[in-house]
């Protein structure tokens, strides 16, 4: 059986693939919130979890694992904190920007000029860009729809993603990973007092859900630290496929849940003999952050739909928007990492005697 190793070393794999899926499931969940009619989706009814809940652990496992390669790869923080401020910031400012000054004035019942001047126009934007004490609401916005007053419930990831960076630059910064027996020992020590005391754990805010992104987080950075000895295949998702099925309906289910997600992601990256998706773009952020907007459009047009019209409506909307800021503002925006400017200050991108996965648009 190959390691994680060995499916890094091959630089193919099904990273953006599975991102572009786990988009789509976080809209596919969604859908059913926001039609507020008491449906669940199939995750939910076959006992398993929230299909977004299972989406965004993906996503976190995913960007532990990719991320941490990425500080590791690098010869200092900085560049890494510039790395993650230009895959983080201007495709989230962008959408930001246009909810609360293109779409707010178009949609809302205040009139325009009082909608402009309401103090929580403004904060929408600036508390959100603080990514703490978050806001999903815009005066007068889909203040009719069945899910009312919200017009993006996706964003509220963003802060434990963010803190995620914020940890890693840290340790980065202590020269932890520069030993892997010494990171690996520091990640097994904080994963053991964020179960114990998640409410005291620095630079996460005190959200159960956040304590659980991070612990997959933590779990894929890990995972990439001991890539050499992890296996990945068949036999090995099959079997953790299994220990969450023997266990559910008791309290370690969570976390063998935990495990089988991010199995997952190492099996579907690195087992699957298909590559075709790596010729389009990176869209699953974009996918990720137009996706409500999207349905809340989609509801207020149709009235009161069904879970399945709100997914295959605003699914393809939200691939369209995705598909431009890809092109013209993530991606251009990536580039800035291997700045020229970046070398004059020794910020270099990536130590050069070691490969990057073909999939580090990170």
């Amino acid at each position: 059986m190959k390691t994680l190793a060995d499916g890094l070393a091959r630089r193919q794999d099904n990273f953006l693939l599975l991102r572009f899926l786990a988009a789509s499931l976080v809209i596919y969940g969604h859908s059913h919130a926001i039609a507020a009619l008491n449906t669940q989706d199939v995750f939910v009814r076959a006992g398993v979890a929230f299909s977004g809940t299972i989406a965004v652990d993906m996503f976190f496992a995913v960007s532990g694992f990719l991320v941490t390669g990425s500080l590791v790869r690098r010869r200092n923080v900085i560049s890494f904190i510039t790395a993650r401020a230009l895959r983080l910031f201007p495709a989230y400012v962008a959408c930001l920007a246009l909810c609360a000054f293109v779409l707010g004035p178009l949609l809302t019942t205040l009139p325009v000029g009082e909608y402009f001047q309401h103090p929580d126009t403004l904060a929408y934007v600036s508390a959100n860009l603080g990514l703490q004490n978050m806001r999903w609401d815009l005066p007068g916005v889909f203040a009719g729809n069945p899910y009312p007053n919200t017009i993006n419930g996706s964003i509220w990831t963003l802060p434990a993603e963010a803190s995620m960076y914020l940890w890693l630059a840290v340790l980065g910064l202590a020269g932890i990973f520069r030993l892997r027996w010494l990171a690996t020992a520091v990640l097994v020590a904080l994963s053991i007092y964020g179960c114990l005391h998640w409410m005291d754990v620095p630079m996460l805010v005190h959200n159960p859900d956040y304590a659980r992104f991070a612990a997959l987080f933590v779990l894929g950075s890990f995972c990439y630290l001991q890539r050499d000895w992890i296996p990945v295949g068949h036999l090995g998702m099959f079997a953790i496929a299994l220990l969450a099925y023997l266990t559910h309906g008791t309290g370690f289910f969570a976390y063998a849940l935990g495990l089988a997600e991010a199995y997952f992601c190492f099996w579907f990256a690195y087992c699957i003999p298909w590559y075709g998706f790596n010729r389009f773009g990176d869209y699953s952020y974009g996918i990720y952050l137009w996706g409500f907007p999207c349905q809340q459009l989609v509801t207020m047009w149709l009235g009161h739909p069904q879970p399945w019209q709100i997914t295959i409506f605003a699914l393809p909307l939200a691939l369209a928007i995705a598909i431009v800021s890809w092109h013209l503002l993530e991606q251009p925006a990536l580039r800035l990492k291997d700045w020229q400017i970046w070398n004059k200050l020794g910020l270099s991108r990536t130590k050069p005697a070691v490969a990057a996965s073909n999939t580090d648009a990170l």
